[in-house]
């Protein structure tokens, strides 16, 4: 398991929030994308993330919560349901996943359930963070890439 310890500075971000199954969120990037292009917000170093609130395992599909997020270096005003938030900074566990986005659970498993006891860390009472690297626009579904950020500290 090749999970790295990050300690990562905080992100300003806009956001759209989906409710409902993670497998679901692919109208939030939608919306948010078709608002964040014309106002020129895909520059270089962009980077799109999910933050994901709940444990789909534990909290009911219908509630769970998830954010499609692109991080911004200007000042930009919330609008309509597109909202502006810090992710917020500290310790991480990453790891990198590699595949389907239905398969994302085993690796998250993998670093709550293993790595972080196995290694005295608990995990913080923050959401997690997934950063995709490509999208399924630009390659097939075995070769998407997305880094997994679980934020961590001592226990």
């Amino acid at each position: 398991m090749n999970v790295q310890i990050k300690q990562l500075p905080p992100r300003k971000v806009v956001f759209m929030r989906h409710t409902g199954p993670y497998s679901q969120c692919r109208k939030a990037w939608e919306k948010l994308c078709k608002w964040a292009r014309p106002r020129g917000l895909f520059q270089p170093g962009v980077e799109f993330i999910g933050l994901c609130h709940d444990n789909p395992e534990i909290t009911p599909p219908e509630n769970v919560r998830y954010d499609a997020c692109i991080t911004v270096q200007t000042d930009v005003q919330p609008e309509g349901e597109i909202g502006v938030q810090t992710i917020a900074d500290g310790l991480y566990a990453m790891m990198t996943h590699y595949g389907s986005y239905n398969k994302l659970s085993e690796t998250y498993a993998a670093i709550r359930g293993q790595w972080a006891p196995a290694n005295g860390y608990v995990i913080r009472s923050l959401p997690s963070m997934e950063i995709y690297v490509n999208a399924p626009e630009d390659a097939p579904e075995e070769e998407l890439i997305t880094d997994i950020y679980v934020p961590i500290e001592k226990g």
